[in-house]
């Protein structure tokens, strides 16, 4: 992988991939999601807290599916696997240093929950919280739209897959 950006259109480049997951569990006949509470910043620079997916930057050599799993044992602080790519994200983000649009592209997996971890988390974004939420409650904590419209195709997938099984 290269670490040169690629350009999309004027001034838009694909400079930053990351890989996160979207994981379930079953208890007690429910599915439940995990979200991860953290702090966030605003355009006018004031902090506050969000949920959201866990997620983040691939490492040097690193693959989506390799960081994806790494992201979520860090920031969720649990093992899973992965069931199937449910689909990518592109947010553009101001580049203070180059002074331009870039466009961060992130990977999204479906991950059946395998077991708690005690990996520490190393990033500069803070954790918060872990939570464990049905599908209802997760929309409506979750801070980012796509990451809902995300939801909504994950759990149709796994609904399927579900299906399938009996």
């Amino acid at each position: 992988m290269t670490n040169e950006p690629t350009k999309i259109k004027d001034n838009l480049f694909y400079d930053e991939r990351s890989a996160g997951g979207l994981v379930y569990k079953q208890e007690n006949g429910k599915i439940l999601w995990l979200v991860i509470k953290t702090i966030s910043r605003t355009k006018k620079n004031e902090q506050k807290s969000v949920f959201k997916f866990p997620k983040g930057h691939l490492q040097k050599n690193e693959f989506l599916k390799q960081a994806a799993l790494r992201e979520v044992e860090e920031e969720g602080q649990v093992k899973a696997k992965i069931v199937l790519k449910i689909g990518s994200n592109n947010y553009i983000i101001w580049d203070k240093l180059g002074k331009k649009k870039i466009i961060k592209k992130v990977t999204f997996f479906l991950m059946e929950y395998e077991g708690q971890s005690s990996l520490k988390h190393y990033d500069l974004e803070m954790v918060l919280d872990r939570e464990w939420l049905l599908y209802e409650e997760a929309c409506e904590k979750l801070a980012y739209d796509s990451e809902k419209v995300l939801l909504k195709r994950a759990k149709i997938k796994l609904d399927e897959l579900i299906k399938k099984e009996k």
